[in-house]
């Protein structure tokens, strides 16, 4: 019985810790994100960026590299400096 009381406390520390860290976006978050973005010279749709971390996190990054497009993870700080960029 105590192992099933402390699955369930456990499953449910995870879920609120998980949707603390969950949520939605301003429209002046979202613009900032776009605009680090496109100073690196790419794209990336609004849908794709997400707050994690106490910063940014921008999936589906597509960047121009030569003759090839490209698909990276990009992470931003809270003041939309790109601190990791990874390709998929």
């Amino acid at each position: 019985m105590r192992i099933l009381i402390t699955a369930f406390a456990l499953m449910f520390a995870m879920a609120t810790t998980t949707y603390a860290g969950d949520r939605a976006l301003t429209e002046q978050e979202v613009e900032g994100v776009q605009k680090a973005i496109k100073a690196m010279g790419c794209t990336v749709a609004d849908r794709e960026i997400e707050w994690e971390d106490g910063g940014y996190e921008a999936d589906d990054v597509l960047c121009g590299d030569g003759n090839s497009t490209k698909k990276y993870d990009v992470y931003l700080d809270k003041d939309f400096n790109v601190t990791k960029k990874v390709e998929e």
